[in-house]
């Protein structure tokens, strides 16, 4: 039997590396500006009949598991508004410039605690820190935000503390940078290294360039073809079956669905890093004319 049943995610427009100003303006630009009724996590998104993409602002940043000592420095309004530092056991922000640099302490932390920092700033920032495959450690993985940029044309941006530094590094952290004067609402998942037997909260495809199935084309594949090469890298698979589209431009994935036999002579559309040493096989029964999780050939990165 099929053990999974949660929807499709949105995915990743590969934009590794852009935590640049210039790619948060293309997030801003490409996203639907929405406030919910009440603040909440971000969930998973189902793939419809539309290929509508929501771009993400990403950058090669780290995560440590760095020692989280309890330093309170509680908000402070004075004559110019909120305080511009302050740190709890989970996050220490404080104004650089122009831009407020949130220093993640704790990736485990409660996310009450990183809303309560930014909070304290005057910002309305939910961030939540969540486990997620080895190429997104570190960075922005998902948001969702309205208002529009600050003065100097920057509303949020991942980095590292200190700047540049490497991933696994002593003393190397994440960041959260938010533009001093930004004034708008914003929901973000940053993604950090997974627990062992940790399910990954990214949509990542297993087959792209430091994941568990780096060098391999699968899609378009039957499911006997990839199951070998499965076993022989030694992992593991679970199935995903999906329904496509009428035109085959986008899928639904519908739990009753889930319980099938899968059989060798299935298709492969795509393949997603489920948790360490575990693939997710994203498949139909019938061989189609395209891809439906991509409306066409997928291109990996090399």
């Amino acid at each position: 039997m099929n053990n999974l049943q949660h929807l499709a995610r949105v995915r990743d427009e590969d934009l590794a590396g852009q935590a640049s100003g210039a790619g948060a303006r293309a997030l801003l630009a490409s996203i639907t500006s929405e406030e919910p009724a009440a603040e909440s996590a971000i969930g998973p998104a189902r793939r419809r009949t539309s290929r509508w993409r929501t771009r993400l602002v990403v950058g090669a940043v780290a995560v440590t598991g760095l020692a989280a000592a309890a330093v309170i420095a509680p908000a402070v309004l004075g004559p110019r508004g909120p305080a511009t530092s302050y740190a709890n056991s989970a996050i220490d922000i404080e104004l650089r410039g122009d831009m407020y640099v949130a220093t993640i302490k704790d990736p485990f932390a409660d996310y009450a605690k990183y809303t309560e920092g930014f909070k304290a700033v005057g910002l309305n920032v939910n961030l939540e820190v969540v486990p997620v495959s080895p190429t997104q450690v570190g960075q922005i993985t998902g948001m969702r935000l309205s208002g529009p940029l600050a003065d100097n044309g920057e509303s949020i941006t991942n980095g590292t503390s200190p700047e540049g530094c490497a991933f696994g590094s002593a003393g190397c952290a994440m960041t959260v940078e938010v533009a001093r004067g930004w004034t708008g609402w914003a929901s973000v998942r940053l993604g950090r290294a997974a627990r062992p037997g940790e399910r990954y909260q990214n949509w990542r495809s297993a087959m792209k360039k430091g994941e568990m199935l780096a060098g391999y084309r699968a899609d378009g594949k039957t499911v006997g073809e990839v199951m070998a090469e499965v076993r022989r890298r030694g992992l593991e698979a679970v199935f995903q079956i999906i329904t496509p589209a009428p035109d085959n431009d986008g899928y639904g994935v519908d739990p009753k669905q889930q319980s099938a036999k899968v059989g060798d002579d299935w298709m492969v559309w795509e393949v997603q890093s489920e948790k360490a040493g575990v693939v997710r096989l994203m498949v139909t029964k019938e061989r189609l004319p395209k891809n439906p999780v991509y409306g066409d050939t997928k291109i990996l990165d090399e």
